[in-house]
């Protein structure tokens, strides 16, 4: 019987050869034991032993000869075949389109949402906390590195602007090589730059080299801090795109949950390591351990692939199919080969394919051949009016959320100074600040001095005291209690942008949030308590920090693929602009005139959310490959 049933098989596939069976699909018939049988496509096959039929399910019963007539098999005959065959003879029907060739948006909506891109977002979301751990870092060392460095006012001040510049220097630099090279590589080379630079300067023993090393991890986080934004997005569809990059603002809110816990842990430790000329103590323990997560998050990205979007802009488009095949595989749990787009459609907006140069001297002139492109792209209409838009907003953002934002914890400070020795009366923020301020005559000095009135110089000179630093190289634990308390406030703003990012009009998210932290900006000059101090600024936090989330994701739906990496950047690098402008006017203007840089900041971000009435209703990108038609070609 065994004969007579190989016989029967080895019929089978001599039919197959000579394409009688031109319907149906080949099956290994070399190993009996492992091989599926697949039958033809949108119908099933049943060996049923109880009738001793070889049928198909659809409507014919018959042997492969001839399926318009049933034939009769022998029992044994079937049994034999279950015997050879214990897995079910059945494979069930496949919707597949008919037409396998698709747009990118469409592609990336048929690779589905699940397991990929729940550990993608994850991903990205632990590179901005590591960029919030900078961006930080500098409020709980400064106390400690005060007392180690003797450093002055005005060289603490340096510092924080020396983060702030790196920043700025490498925004645009960062942009175009992304956009020529790639994100993915950018994001994983900067961010092991970043852990090492952090890891040496830890190491440092004067103010000069700290400035150096704070100004170099300013100009690499910058590069993730931007680019984290356009490489989550484009690994989304239209629909999903803004909720995820509105939810990766959470991790950001996050790293300001946790840093100030681990200074609190770290910073008072009484560790210290002196020898070989090198002092080693808690504060630079802290910075060392800061280094280790931006190191570990840049290893783990190595295993994630390029953004597919880019590849297809870069005319890859069979390496970006790869990677949607990889992605639909991990979130269905099916077969690469089961991923119903075999050819991705290479639109104008994506057909950007050139030779690449060969030497170092062909691969310079590429270079700055693409940033001159890219700079013209985006300085030029229709993208131009969007450019300034953008930058503008993100400005008046970030001078509020740099400027005011960072100088809250001084004025608890001085609300809590000013309780101490005036236990039972309530103050307004200027009063306390005219209690705590300088005298009258050294401010007059100060503002002469600054308008160029030399005459004035000696009086300051001789106003201001020399008197002795005292250095605890602590912190206040009230510092971390209202941090941990605003920051937990702002997590809710990172929820609601995220709900409410794809069921609003793209103006009234940032409209609102804007208009409201400006309100509340300036509802400071109202306070009367540190109570009222902490809501004021619970309120003021979170609504400029969902502004910024916001206009992240606003950033990455208006421009195009081709320069969306150098757009954020270019806005980010204004906002940067904006906080160090904030920062120098605060410190300037805060102990002479409190109503100036209040009223000032509000009044800017006000500004900023009336400009956000300017923002297009829809989608920019496909309106400006109708109008531009690509213009980096």
């Amino acid at each position: 019987m065994e004969g007579i049933l190989t016989s029967f098989l080895q019929e089978i596939k001599v039919r197959w050869a000579t394409k009688e069976y031109k319907d149906c699909t080949p099956y290994d018939f070399g190993n009996m034991n492992s091989a599926t049988p697949l039958l033809p496509l949108g119908k099933t096959a049943n060996l049923r032993s109880d009738h001793s039929r070889f049928a198909w399910s659809d409507r014919h019963s018959g042997d492969l000869r001839n399926p318009e007539k049933a034939t009769e098999l022998p029992g044994n005959l079937a049994e034999m075949v279950h015997k050879l065959h214990p897995s079910p003879f059945t494979v069930e029907k496949i919707d597949r389109p008919t037409d396998e060739r698709a747009n990118f948006e469409k592609a990336i909506s048929l690779c589905g949402y699940g397991r990929f891109h729940y550990g993608f977002v994850l991903l990205c979301g632990m590179i901005l906390v590591c960029v919030g751990f900078q961006n930080g870092v500098s409020a709980y060392i400064l106390p400690s590195a005060e007392c180690d460095l003797r450093l002055t006012s005005e060289e603490k001040g340096l510092l924080n602007v020396a983060f702030l510049l790196g920043g700025v220097l490498g925004s645009i630099l960062w942009g175009v090589l992304s956009d020529a090279y790639g994100r993915k590589n950018l994001l994983v080379g900067s961010l092991l730059m970043d852990s090492i630079v952090m890891f040496i300067g830890s190491f440092s023993q004067s103010f000069k080299v700290l400035l150096v090393f704070r100004a170099i991890n300013g100009f690499t986080i910058g590069c993730p801090g931007a680019l984290v934004y356009t490489y989550v997005g484009e690994f989304h569809n239209e629909k999903r795109r803004s909720k995820s990059v509105c939810y990766l603002g959470f991790f950001w809110t996050v790293s300001w949950l946790i840093l100030p816990g681990l200074a609190w842990i770290l910073i008072p430790l009484p560790f210290r390591f002196e020898g070989y000329g090198i002092l080693f103590n808690s504060w630079r323990l802290f910075l060392a351990v800061i280094a280790i997560p931006t190191f570990v998050v840049a290893l783990i990205g190595m295993r994630y692939p390029e953004s597919p979007e880019f590849l297809l802009s870069r005319g890859k488009p069979e390496e970006a199919l790869k990677v949607l095949r990889e992605i639909y595989a991990i979130n269905t749990g099916h077969s690469q080969h089961d991923y119903p787009v075999n050819a991705l459609l290479v639109d104008e907006k994506h057909s950007h394919k050139k030779e690449e140069p060969v030497g170092s001297l062909g691969v310079l002139s590429s270079l700055l051949t693409k940033i001159w492109q890219q700079i013209c792209a985006i300085t030029s209409p229709p993208l131009l009016k969007y450019s300034i838009l953008c930058c503008t907003i993100y400005f008046a953002n970030m001078f509020g959320y740099f400027g005011l934002g960072l100088w809250l914890p001084e004025l608890f400070n001085r609300f809590e100074t000013y309780y101490k020795l005036h236990p039972n009366k309530s103050v307004a923020v200027c009063e306390l600040i005219s209690n705590t301020e300088v005298d009258r005559p050294l401010a007059q000095a100060i503002i002469s001095t600054i308008n160029g009135n030399t005459s004035n110089h000696d009086l300051l000179l001789e106003t201001i005291p020399a008197l002795p630093v005292i250095c605890t190289g602590s912190i206040d634990e009230r510092v971390f209690i209202n941090t941990l308390t605003i920051n937990s406030v702002c997590l809710l703003g990172n929820f609601i942008a995220g709900y409410l990012s794809d069921r609003v009009g793209r103006r009234t998210m940032p409209v609102t949030t804007m208009l409201l932290a400006g309100v509340f900006g300036c509802a400071i000059y109202l306070v009367r308590s540190a109570s009222q101090n902490l809501i004021v600024a619970c309120l003021y936090s979170l609504c400029i920090t969902t502004a910024n989330i916001v206009l992240n994701s606003v950033v990455v739906d208006i421009f195009p693929t081709e320069i969306g990496a150098i757009a954020i950047c270019l806005v980010t690098c204004f906002g940067r602009l904006g906080a160090i402008a904030s920062n120098l006017i605060f410190g300037l203007l805060l102990d002479i005139s409190c109503e100036v840089p209040i009223f000032l900041v509000g009044g800017i971000i006000i500004l900023g959310g009336l400009l956000g009435f300017l923002l297009p209703l829809s989608t920019v990108t496909s309106k400006l490959d109708q109008d531009n038609r690509n213009v980096l070609a």
